[in-house]
């Protein structure tokens, strides 16, 4: 809605009337006119090299070794718990003189946690680190500023 003088601003209420509720209230057109805080936001506008190739499979190769560790560790503690809760006569039953299968599935969380961790590091040096090198690569022949701190 425009008015004779292209204010964007309603006329003031004549004296005497009460005042509505927001009557100094800025009005936009539905069409047109786009306020600021309506505009598209682009977090990586100003990094080009995000859309890679390179770059889209470091990250889904990143993203593979994250879940398969974190399901590997989180699922054998999950099932441990599980088991202490619901089978307590299960995990209380003798394996070998008075070790329990508790107490050994307890002590097999550790070495489920270590094993983890070791294969994690392990293929991220053999899958994760060489296309990290490569983008990093990529990005120094660029004349990007890679290997920086942020």
């Amino acid at each position: 809605m425009t008015y004779a003088d292209e204010n964007r601003y309603p006329p003031s209420a004549p004296t005497g009337w009460p005042e509505s509720y927001g009557h100094d209230a800025p009005r936009y057109d539905a069409y047109g006119w786009q306020a600021p805080w309506d505009a598209p936001y682009h977090p990586y506008a100003h990094e080009t090299h995000r859309d890679d190739a390179d770059l889209a499979a470091l990250r889904s190769a990143y993203r593979l070794l994250r879940r398969t560790s974190t399901l590997t560790a989180l699922g054998s503690f999950v099932v441990y718990v599980v088991l202490s809760c619901y089978a307590p006569a299960l995990m209380g039953s003798k394996v070998t003189g008075e070790l329990s299968l508790g107490m050994a599935l307890g002590v097999l969380q550790l070495v489920v946690t270590f094993a983890a961790v070791f294969w994690y590091g392990r293929s991220a040096q053999r899958s994760v680190d060489p296309l990290a090198r490569a983008v990093r690569q990529r990005a120094a022949l660029a004349g990007g500023n890679a290997g920086t701190a942020r």
